[in-house]
């Protein structure tokens, strides 16, 4: 079941037009994804499901890693390069360029778009709803961050005091929820836009959040970005 709220739509012409956004009541990890695949009458061990997911795991890294781009029913992989060269006789420079992994969703993702139930839920008043993430070095919309680079965001409601240290913007590892790394140097802070330096990450994949006390004071309010962006 797909919950999701309508908030107002900042960004459109119409004051009373609105947009969707989806309310997860849950994030699941692997280890979510190996118990239900050992779920009683699968036939499957723990030992086995873990070895089968390190196999695919290891099967389309190496296919990636040779360039190739990788489709499967559920998703779809292939290695790009970004940035700009000189001429046709410029080389790859990693001050300048960057390798990305591109991944879209295969055809039996795509098929769940249609067959999905929704349930509409109401959104509780003045969360802060984080739309795109852009990293100012690639120019990449909800992908990409660059390490100690600039980052803006875009959304609603994201006005905070960048004193309180209980605000702002936080990184959160997805293998590590229990951290959150929050960006401390901002240059411009709207309700629909904040300019930031993304704070010092380690490679990997993090949920951004946004975190505000609303003008009535009525206790922290948290969003966050419905995709992940990778640090590499």
């Amino acid at each position: 079941m797909l919950k999701y709220a309508l908030v107002e739509n900042a960004m459109a012409v119409d004051p009373n037009s609105c947009v969707a956004i989806v309310s997860s009541p849950e994030r699941k990890n692997l280890d979510d994804v190996i118990n239900f695949m050992i779920a009683e009458g699968t036939g499957l061990t723990r030992p086995q499901a873990l070895a089968y997911f390190e196999k695919l795991t290891q099967t389309v890294l190496y296919f990636v890693g040779e360039g190739h781009s990788v489709i499967t029913p559920l998703v779809r992989v292939r290695p790009t390069v970004s940035g700009i060269f000189t001429d046709k006789r410029d080389n790859f420079d990693s001050s300048r360029h960057q390798v990305n992994i591109r991944s879209t969703s295969g055809f039996r993702l795509r098929d769940l778009e249609t067959h999905i139930k929704l349930e509409k839920v109401n959104v509780a008043t003045q969360i802060p709803v984080p739309e795109i993430f852009t990293d100012a070095l690639t120019g990449e919309d909800n992908f990409w961050a660059t390490s100690g680079g600039l980052g803006v965001l875009k959304g609603q409601l994201l006005k905070f005091d960048p004193e309180d240290v209980q605000q702002g913007v936080f990184f959160v590892p997805v293998n590590n929820p229990a951290v959150e790394i929050r960006a401390g140097v901002y240059s411009g802070i709207k309700p629909s836009e904040v300019h930031f330096q993304v704070p010092t990450l380690e490679s990997g994949e993090y949920s951004v959040i946004v975190k505000s006390i609303p003008k009535t004071g009525k206790g922290l309010k948290r969003g966050e970005l419905e995709t992940v962006v990778n640090v590499g």
